[in-house]
């Protein structure tokens, strides 16, 4: 037994007694507190030398305190007599990375409960980013998944060179970000996350064969899970672009939903192969370039956006005429790069998928909106005439965290738009969703129309197509239009 000297207690521990696998930032051996309580202690791959004798600030931020998802710290910092550094926690009954080696993966219920308990631990520690989640760092104590070492990483990053960081990432697990020594944030462990939920529902992490080129332009493996809602979830989650995934308490929220309402689809229902389908989406966005401080990096930053904006958006349409033509096999499609088009009866419905290029930041003046890039869409009848349209924004609203798809119609009392319609018309679609009184005026909207939101946008679009298709799509009663279906003049 060798004993340590911390700043608030002397522990000892047993070499030979490791604790799980050695880890890219230490190892951990079981010990005891001087009353002879059994505690886990992590020896850090750090010395004083290393580190300049700094002390470990996560024992003032995290030491003492009571969580219900994080592993308790008892205390940390140098050891007195070797220099060494140290973390003692709470010693826990097993990791995820071993149950789920030794049980294999999980259910989609399972998995949920898991992946819930551990977004709780993140949001319990408030500002502080982990940046070394995976399943070796969530363990089981006192009935519940906890997350552990939380702050030890961004020590290391401090105390070490950034090449020596980089040998010290966990590679299955870390963020496209990380690769290339970019600031973690909270998106970083959603990132990482993702890969646990990956590694919850298939056994192995997403990325084997080369994590840091395939973390960073790969795109996730198919993976099967039952719950169609979760793997959606996780897909969003490993999106490349860390300002493209969800918020943590969007993400709680989420996941809080699936927990409490399991989704069970019957093999009768004809949507259920659609839903599975949907589910097994995997995001292609390109790595970021260069560094976002500078006016070329934004440029950058805003074009990758687009990019990725438009592959979820073409994912998008893809199972909306997934959906079409599984009600409707006569309904017949035409499709290019720029345009998106589908016939059926006296309707079609046509997606402009042409305005590509990226808007600058600001371009929203009045209302704030953050605006990346755009599409438009409509439903076309041939008699009597009739044309109902949207916008399709890309963007982050002003009090929103995230970037992602949203649809706005308007209308104007001049001329023939007591109607919805789409505008190209920047300034009037800025003005109307602002507090500036203007001719053109939002008819609904903003509506997100992705991920968790994807089958509204897609049940008002094909409920306007059957209308349409039926000669039997008219003007809205009354304008704005404020719940669904509208009432026709």
């Amino acid at each position: 037994m060798l004993i340590i000297k911390l700043p608030t207690g002397v522990f000892e521990y047993d070499p030979a007694m490791p604790l799980g696998k050695r880890g890219g930032f230490g190892q951990v051996f079981a010990g005891t507190t001087a009353s002879g309580d059994d505690v886990a202690i992590k020896k850090l791959h750090v010395s004083s030398a290393d580190a300049a004798h700094r002390e470990l600030r996560i024992a003032e931020e995290l030491k003492g305190n009571s969580y219900e998802h994080v592993i308790s710290f008892i205390d940390a910092g140098e050891d007195a007599d070797t220099g060494n550094y140290f973390v003692v926690m709470s010693k826990a009954e097993g990791s995820l990375q071993s149950t789920v080696e030794k049980n294999g993966p999980l259910t989609a219920a399972e998995a949920a409960s898991v992946l819930l308990q551990i977004v709780k631990g993140l949001c319990e520690v408030g500002e502080l980013v982990h940046r070394d989640l995976k399943p070796d760092n969530v363990l089981f104590h006192e009935g519940k998944w906890k997350v552990a070492d939380l702050g030890i990483a961004r020590f290391v990053e401090e105390a070490t060179a950034s090449n020596t960081v980089k040998d010290c990432l966990s590679p299955y697990y870390a963020a496209p970000e990380q690769w290339r020594f970019e600031r973690a944030t909270h998106a970083t462990d959603i990132y990482a996350l993702g890969c646990i939920a990956f590694f919850l529902f298939t056994g192995k992490p997403p990325f084997i064969s080369n994590p840091p080129e395939e973390h960073q332009k790969a795109a996730a493996p198919s993976f099967l899970c039952a719950d169609s809602r979760l793997a959606t979830l996780t897909n969003m989650m490993l999106r490349k672009l860390p300002s493209t995934r969800p918020a943590l308490s969007r993400i709680r929220d989420l996941l809080n939903e699936i927990v409490a309402k399991p989704q069970q689809l019957s093999n009768a229902d004809p949507l259920a192969a659609l839903a599975q389908s949907a589910a097994k989406i995997a995001d292609s966005e390109q790595k970021l370039q260069a560094q976002r401080q500078t006016e070329n990096a934004a440029r950058i930053v805003r074009s990758q956006l687009a990019v990725s904006a438009f592959d979820i958006l073409k994912d998008n349409l893809e199972r909306l005429w997934g959906k079409i033509h599984g009600q409707a096999p006569n309904a017949t499609r035409r499709s290019s790069a720029n345009a998106f088009q589908c016939n059926l009866g006296h309707g079609f419905l046509y997606v402009d998928l042409s305005r590509r290029d990226h808007f600058n930041a600001g371009l929203f003046s009045q209302s704030r909106w953050d605006i990346v890039c755009m599409a438009q869409i409509k439903v076309a009848q041939e008699q009597p005439e009739y044309v109902w349209s949207a916008c399709l924004w890309y963007m982050k609203l002003p009090q929103g965290s995230e970037y992602r798809w949203y649809e706005v119609s308007y209308w104007s009392w001049q001329g023939n738009n007591y109607q919805p319609f789409a505008t190209s018309d920047l300034r009037s679609a800025d003005i109307a969703a602002s507090n500036v009184m203007g001719l053109v005026n939002i008819a609904y909207g903003p509506e997100p129309i992705d991920d968790e939101k994807e089958d509204d946008f897609q049940d008002r679009w094909i409920w306007l197509v059957a209308k349409a298709a039926a000669s039997e799509l008219r003007r809205p009663r009354s304008m704005p239009i404020e719940r669904w279906p509208p009432q026709f003049a």
